[in-house]
């Protein structure tokens, strides 16, 4: 763990047992039922001091519930990419079954009725064309941007909830490295450039406005980036597809932070006055557990000699995926490995709480969640399932907003 990294979560016990201690006899399914927040209230902005954490049922802090499930869609099948927009909320699914059946599905936001499916018509072969990751609107146009994470490039869709939505490729991942190129996750910065994570190759781009060839910003000695990722990025199976992983900005874009889904932490790179990285790289937070909420099946490379398989792997910052930012700043992590979603404080790392519990060890909302957005005051989560279904996009009323509206900064 980096010097500047802070971890103040501390588990009690087995995570199981903590939840069973705050939370008593088992809530309805349409209850998440671990809620542990630090001493204040999401709505008191960044900063809240306190020791240790309270604890209550979930009914009483945030509901939760399933918006969109595989059982009512089918073709919701790994669903990973999220965001939202104009009262729509976008899923991209990293189908490994069936790669090319791979969509963009378009629900509506308020009622979870399924508006749209990109990528089962002619004309939209490239969204068909491999299993998909990251998706992200731009704040400026509307657009939305999709990476085709088998294919190696960026997509960009207009009117992507019409009916006649127009797809091209904006950019597209450099075939130098040693492992295919991996588009993973993306965030806007305030100058225009789309930086993009590729998890295969343990490197970071920034796409100029207006697309084409991606410029190398960090990555691994020898990789030619502009800057060392200091071993930031590192992954124990090479080619992982772990990180960097999701992305997000801070809300004065001072600040870009990614997931290392691999090593448990989240990263911060300052930017400079003119919206570009200075080359600083630094953890801002981390939490190691090599435990599984589920058996890694058909990814066994992934278990440790000391991993364990089920509660246990219930803590924060477990194998965090997917990033979003709240209306006050906060960082929220979407904790694929710990089946929770934690809150940082995005100046000293600090643990402020976590939010849902497992679905499969513990009763609850979330399955191997992947990407994060929010709604007016409630944060979506896709259940990527990766190591089996339930497949599902989870929400929670959580009383904060995202910034810019959707979090996906």
């Amino acid at each position: 763990m980096s010097d500047a990294a802070t971890t103040y979560w501390q588990n009690p016990g087995s995570p199981q047992d903590a939840s069973q201690g705050a939370t008593g006899s088992a809530l309805p399914e349409t209850h998440d039922d671990s809620v542990f927040l630090l001493n204040g209230d999401l709505s008191e902005g960044v900063g809240n001091t306190g020791p240790s954490f309270i604890a209550g049922r979930g009914e009483n802090l945030f509901t939760g519930a399933i918006f969109a499930s595989n059982a009512e869609v089918p073709s919701l099948q790994f669903p990973d990419g999220l965001t939202s927009w104009n009262g729509h909320v976008f899923v991209g699914t990293y189908n490994i079954d069936n790669p090319n059946s791979s969509r963009i599905l378009v629900f509506d936001a308020k009622t979870g009725e399924l508006e749209q499916t990109i990528g089962d018509k002619p004309g939209q072969e490239l969204v068909s064309a491999g299993a998909l990751l990251g998706l992200s609107i731009n704040p400026a146009t509307g657009d939305l941007y999709a990476n085709a994470n088998q294919a190696g490039y960026v997509l960009r869709i207009q009117n992507p909830a019409s009916d006649h939505p127009d797809i091209s490729i904006y950019s597209k991942y450099p075939t130098d490295a040693e492992f295919p190129p991996g588009p993973e996750d993306m965030a806007w910065s305030n100058n225009g450039w789309l930086y993009d994570s590729d998890s295969n190759n343990s490197r970071l781009y920034a796409i100029p406005p207006g697309g084409g060839d991606p410029v190398l910003m960090f990555g691994p000695p020898g990789s030619g980036a502009k800057f060392s990722d200091q071993g930031l990025f590192a992954q124990h199976v090479p080619g992982g597809g772990l990180a960097p992983n999701g992305l997000v900005f801070s809300k004065d874009f001072q600040t870009l932070y990614a997931a290392n889904t691999d090593t448990d932490s989240v990263i911060a790179m300052p930017m400079g006055a003119d919206g570009m990285p200075t080359g600083e790289i630094r953890t801002l937070a981390q939490n190691l557990n090599d435990d599984y909420i589920q058996d890694p099946k058909g990814f066994e490379e992934l278990r440790f000699p000391d991993t364990r398989i089920g509660a246990t792997a219930g803590t924060p910052l477990n194998g965090p995926d997917g990033l979003a930012l709240d209306s006050a700043g906060r960082i929220w992590v979407a904790d694929a490995f710990g089946d929770n979603l934690t809150i940082l404080d995005p100046q000293n790392g600090r643990i402020e709480g976590t939010i849902g519990s497992s679905a499969v060890t513990q009763g609850g909302l979330l399955n191997a969640p992947a990407s994060l957005t929010f709604v007016g005051d409630r944060i979506f989560a896709t259940n990527l399932g990766l190591f089996g279904p339930p497949w599902s996009v989870a929400d929670f009323k959580v009383g904060v907003t995202g910034a810019g509206g959707n979090g996906n900064y």
